[in-house]
């Protein structure tokens, strides 16, 4: 994967996953790009290149991070991070997506279904519906999904997060619009074949993965 691939993934998991908005491109070079998102009153540091992730380029970030006003960051590579690396990013707030732990944005695909992460009052009002109110029978009897579920990491959702999951029939002319009118027909019966009624929603809640 390039460096220009890779920033439009990553633009998307921020933009679209996380509701960050791009402030300011600081760096656009073929090996790397550096730039700065916002998200309500935070900033978030996203570095990308095509080079290995070491302790010293965690901590140039950190530099960058502080110099800037970030109270977290990002960095992709299409390479590895050191396992130094990981745990030194660890400790500043800086999430790492390398060759080991890639991640794209997966909503795109017509099969995924959309996933969300309830506000607390959801929360409530779910757990109220299927658990008595009771929170801790909630993360019992629910279907869980992993931390690590490639879903979760673009919502970057945490352990005891409910995620909402549903599951639409788009109209055939949305997809034909997208796909193509052949394309969209096996795709309407497929999608119609998986989802009768048109509409399913559905619950997990987050748990770290064992």
């Amino acid at each position: 994967m390039s460096v220009s691939k890779l920033w439009s993934e990553i633009r998307k998991i921020l933009e679209r996953g996380r509701g960050y908005a791009l402030e300011k491109k600081l760096e656009d070079k073929k090996d790397g790009i550096e730039a700065l998102f916002k998200k309500g009153g935070k900033h978030l540091y996203v570095s990308l290149s095509n080079k290995k992730i070491s302790v010293q380029r965690v901590r140039r970030v950190v530099a960058r991070m502080q110099e800037f006003g970030c109270e977290s960051g990002l960095i992709a590579t299409v390479r590895e991070a050191t396992p130094q690396a990981r745990k030194e990013a660890e400790a500043h707030s800086i999430e790492i997506i390398d060759s080991k732990h890639p991640l794209i944005y997966i909503f795109d695909h017509w099969l995924v279904p959309k996933h969300r992460v309830l506000s607390e009052k959801e929360t409530k009002e779910v757990i109220e519906k299927f658990a008595g109110g009771d929170r801790s029978l909630a993360i019992r009897i629910f279907p869980k999904i992993l931390s690590s579920d490639p879903a979760v990491r673009i919502l970057k959702a945490k352990p005891g997060q409910i995620i909402e999951i549903r599951r639409v029939i788009p109209p055939f002319e949305e997809l034909a619009k997208k796909y193509g009118e052949h394309a969209a027909r096996k795709i309407y019966r497929t999608l119609k074949s998986l989802i009768p009624s048109g509409e399913e929603i559905y619950y997990r809640v987050v748990v770290e993965e064992q």
